[in-house]
């Protein structure tokens, strides 16, 4: 399982990129914890895709960081990593 970290405005990003059995395709899954903080405090998410999967893990786990990125931004609708 590939999985990139990286740290962003004091958030704390983990992407991970899953292959699904007999499709030679990945999904996507991304985790936003505050640095410093307790995993037990963060937000798990589904980067979005156009058809929910990616081609390679490289592609699920740039849209992942990018996506934490938005998210942290407060540039996504709905979701917020703020309470953490």
């Amino acid at each position: 399982m590939p999985i990139k970290q990286a740290n962003y405005r004091g958030m704390l990003i983990k992407a991970a990129a899953f292959e699904v059995v007999g499709r030679h395709r990945f999904i996507g899954s991304l985790l936003i914890a505050r640095e410093g903080g307790t995993l037990g405090r963060a937000k798990l998410f589904e980067p979005p895709s156009e058809d929910g999967f990616f081609d390679d893990p490289e592609a699920a786990l740039k849209a992942g960081v990018a996506f934490a990125r938005a998210i942290i931004d407060g540039e996504v609708a709905g979701l917020t990593v703020q309470d953490l």
